[in-house]
């Protein structure tokens, strides 16, 4: 059975986007650095655990942030970051962007001939999602690690919710539903089965949970 984790666009822009300018901050408030945590959850969810990793990138773009083993793989979009971003290389919006996205169905091939697929990386509401019902489309038994997206950079800062070696779609939810006291649960719920209601996130029957 060829399981693969898949984490989508590793790359300086996105990685830097959700970190703390000023490193020393992290200092200053003590708080650990979010990328070697990320790496450590990776390895101990994923590589340990028999899983092919697998990183998706934009061919103008290198791998950032990211330990990458002798064993993982690199593939690459139809498009490149230029492409697909709605910033020009001066930092300035672009006029009338239209977003571009990379084929789908041309990054599951890379992966070859798998039977699971776990997938993290940017965004969980928008790539990842896109890819992750792609994969459900072509058979392949697919589930979103929601702790591994962009929403990392927050969630590893709770003590009492993230696991470095675990992830549990109905431990996610019940800490994103909870995670502002019992006066917002309603409004909390109604908010995350709105974001999450696609299938490849593990909370209907349609898919299986880990």
């Amino acid at each position: 059975m060829q399981k693969v984790f898949l984490y989508l666009y590793p790359i300086k822009e996105f990685m830097k986007f959700f970190q703390f300018r000023n490193d020393k901050l992290y200092d200053e408030l003590n708080l650990p650095r979010p990328l070697p945590i990320l790496n450590e959850a990776i390895d101990k969810r994923y590589r340990k655990n028999g899983y092919q990793i697998i990183y998706a990138l934009y061919p103008d773009r290198e791998l950032y942030g990211i330990e990458k083993h002798d064993d993982d793989k690199i593939i690459y979009t139809d498009i490149t970051f230029d492409e697909a971003s709605a910033i020009d290389e001066r930092g300035n919006e672009k006029k009338d962007f239209i977003p571009k996205y990379p084929n789908e169905k041309m990054l599951i091939e890379q992966l070859g001939d798998i039977d699971e697929l776990i997938v993290g990386g940017f965004h969980a509401l928008d790539c990842v999602k896109r890819l992750g019902e792609t994969a459900l489309q072509c058979n392949i038994n697919t589930l979103v690690d929601l702790d591994l997206t962009d929403l990392f950079f927050t969630l590893y800062k709770e003590k009492d919710y993230f696991e470095i070696e675990n992830y549990n779609p109905q431990r996610f939810k019940e800490y994103m539903i909870n995670r502002k006291g019992n006066k917002f649960t309603q409004v909390q719920e109604s908010i995350f089965n709105n974001n999450y209601s696609s299938p490849i996130y593990g909370f209907t029957s349609h898919n299986r949970n880990r």
